[in-house]
C-alpha cells in the first residue's frame, strides 16, 4: 500500500486540531494527535498496518477513504480519465439552453470598476427587430430539434431596464413558446435597481422574471461615489433602497455587494443599514451575496483576504438573523463550503455548449464581461440558427487536451479543480486562472471546522465522512 498522492494535511497545533483531506476521494477525517500522519511518515513508501500505531479497523477506514491506496491504483490517470468524462458529460447536455440577451449596451450609471469602456456606455443603439426575431427563431429551433427541457434567460446590459418595452415584448414570446411546448422557463434580469419603480417590478413579475440581481457596494457613502449616478448623484442609494423595499414581494431580490480594498472595511455599515431600514432579514423575498471585483486593478483584493472577508460576513449575517427572527423555531444555518469532485464549472464558457450571450446587434460572445467588445467576438446569432454554435463551440470548449495544456495533470488540487475563467488563456494565451481552492482549502476547512466543534448545529450540511 502506499499513500495518496492527494493527502492535505491541516493543522493546528495550537488547538491541537489536525485533519486529513484527500482530493481524490474527497474525504476528510479527524486526526487526533496527528496519529495518522505519524503512522504514515514511519512507514515511509511501504505501508502495512502496524497495531503499534493504529488499528486495523482505523487502517481498513484509511484505504475507504482514500488517504491509503493499493500500489497498483494510478490515482493520476484515473482522475484524469473521470475528468474527461466528467467534462464529456457537460458538453454533450443539450437539453438546456442559457442565454443572456443584451437589449442594449447603455447605461445610466458610471462604475468605475464597469468592464464597459465610455466608448460603449454611449452607444445610443438597442436591440434591433431583426436580432429580436432571430432570438426568437433560435429558441423555438432549439426547443423542436434539440428537445429541450429547460430554457434560462438573463437580461443584461449596459442597463437593461433603459429599454424595458423591449425586454417585456421579448419575454412575452418566450413565455408563450415555453408554456405551449412544456418547457421549463427561468427568466432573470440583472439591473443598477436606478429604474426599478413598483410599477415595473410588477411588469417583471406579470410577464414571468422572478429574480432580480441589485448591487449596492457599501453604505452611502461610499456606494454613491462607486458607482455613480450621473443624474442624481447624491440619491442613488435611497432611490434604490426606496425601489427594493416598496418592491412586489413575490420577486427574489438578490443584493450583490462587490468588494474590493476600497470599500472592504464598510461592508457591515451596510449589512446595519439593510436592517435599520427594514430590508433585510424583515423582505423576506430579499437575499445577500458577495463576489470580489477582479478588473485587474491594485484595488482587487487578494483571494484568500477575499474568502477570509467573505466568511466573516456569513457569520455576521448569521449573528444577525437569528438575533431578529429569535421567536422563530430553529437557527439560521451555515453552508459547510466543500470542494466537489470535478470542481464547480460555474462558467458556461468552453463547457456548456449551449450557453451564449448575445449582444443588441447580434454578435455572441461567451460571457458577458467581454460584450461589446469586438476582439472578444466568436460569432453571431446567425451561426446560432444554422448550426447551433456547433462550429464555434468546437473550437473553443474546454477538453482534457485543454487540462494538459495548462499543466494540471500533476496538480494536487486537479480532481476538485475545475478550473476558473479560461477566457484569456484560450483567447490570447496569457496566464490562466486556478481554482479558489487553490488559495483557501487549508484555512476554510479549518476555520469551519472549528466552528462546527463548537455550534455543529449551525451547519444545514457537513461532509458526510467527517469522522
Amino acid at each position: 500500500m502506499k499513500e495518496s498522492r492527494y493527502n492535505f494535511f491541516i493543522n493546528d497545533n495550537e488547538d491541537n486540531i489536525h485533519l486529513i483531506y484527500n482530493a481524490f476521494k474527497n474525504t476528510l477525517v479527524s486526526d487526533e494527535d496527528c496519529k495518522v500522519q505519524n503512522f504514515i511518515n514511519q512507514c515511509n513508501e511501504n505501508i502495512v498496518c502496524n497495531q503499534k500505531y493504529i488499528t486495523k479497523e482505523e487502517f481498513n477506514d484509511l484505504v475507504l477513504c482514500g488517504i491509503i491506496v493499493s500500489d497498483e491504483m494510478d490515482e493520476k490517470k484515473f482522475t484524469i480519465d473521470r475528468n474527461k468524462k466528467h467534462l464529456e458529460l457537460l458538453h454533450q447536455n443539450n437539453t438546456t439552453l442559457s442565454l443572456v440577451i443584451t437589449p442594449t449596451l447603455q447605461c445610466n450609471f458610471r462604475c468605475y470598476y464597469c468592464f464597459e469602456n465610455m466608448t460603449i456606455r454611449k452607444n445610443e443603439e438597442y436591440i434591433t427587430m431583426e436580432v429580436q426575431n432571430d432570438i426568437i427563431k433560435f429558441i423555438l429551433k432549439s426547443i423542436t430539434e434539440n428537445h429541450l427541457k429547460e430554457v434560462n434567460i438573463t437580461w443584461y446590459g449596459g442597463e437593461p431596464l433603459i429599454q424595458k418595452d423591449i425586454i417585456f415584448s421579448m419575454q412575452k414570446k418566450i413565455n408563450e413558446l415555453c408554456k405551449y411546448y412544456n418547457i421549463k422557463l427561468d427568466s432573470y434580469i440583472i439591473t443598477n435597481g436606478i429604474l426599478l419603480s413598483p410599477e415595473t417590478c410588477n411588469l417583471l413579475y406579470e410577464y414571468g422574471i422572478r429574480l432580480i440581481q441589485v448591487t449596492i457596494d457599501g453604505p452611502e457613502h461610499i456606494h454613491n461615489k462607486r458607482r455613480i449616478y450621473p443624474a442624481n448623484p447624491n440619491n442613488n442609494y435611497n432611490l434604490i433602497f426606496e425601489n427594493i423595499l416598496n418592491s412586489n414581494i413575490n420577486i427574489r431580490f438578490q443584493i450583490r455587494i462587490n468588494i474590493d480594498k476600497t470599500n472592504k472595511d464598510f461592508i457591515f455599515e451596510l449589512i446595519d443599514d439593510l436592517i435599520q431600514r427594514k430590508i433585510w432579514p424583515y423582505k423576506k423575498n430579499v437575499s445577500i451575496y458577495t463576489a470580489p471585483v477582479e478588473s485587474g486593478r491594485k484595488t482587487d483584493l487578494p483571494p484568500k483576504e477575499f474568502f477570509i472577508l467573505q466568511d466573516q460576513i456569513r457569520y455576521y449575517l448569521m449573528k444577525k438573523y437569528t438575533e431578529i427572527n429569535h421567536h422563530l423555531v430553529g437557527k439560521a444555518k451555515l453552508e459547510f463550503f466543500y470542494p466537489k469532485l470535478g470542481g464547480n464549472m460555474r462558467c458556461g464558457y468552453g463547457v456548456a455548449k449551449n450557453s451564449w450571450v448575445i449582444s443588441y446587434n447580434g454578435d455572441l460572445f461567451r460571457c458577458w464581461e467581454f460584450v461589446g467588445q469586438n476582439e472578444h467576438k466568436v460569432g453571431t446569432i446567425k451561426d446560432l440558427l444554422e448550426d447551433f454554435g456547433n462550429l464555434i463551440f468546437e473550437k473553443i470548449k474546454v477538453d482534457n487536451k485543454t487540462f494538459e495544456r495548462w499543466g494540471c495533470f500533476d496538480c494536487k488540487y486537479f480532481p476538485i479543480c475545475g478550473s476558473k475563467c479560461p477566457w484569456n488563456f484560450i483567447k490570447n494565451n496569457e496566464e490562466r486562472k486556478c481554482t479558489d481552492w487553490k488559495n483557501i482549502l487549508e484555512y476554510r476547512i479549518l476555520s469551519q471546522y472549528k466552528l462546527f466543534l463548537k455550534t455543529p448545529e449551525i451547519f444545514k450540511n457537513v461532509p458526510f465522512n467527517v469522522l
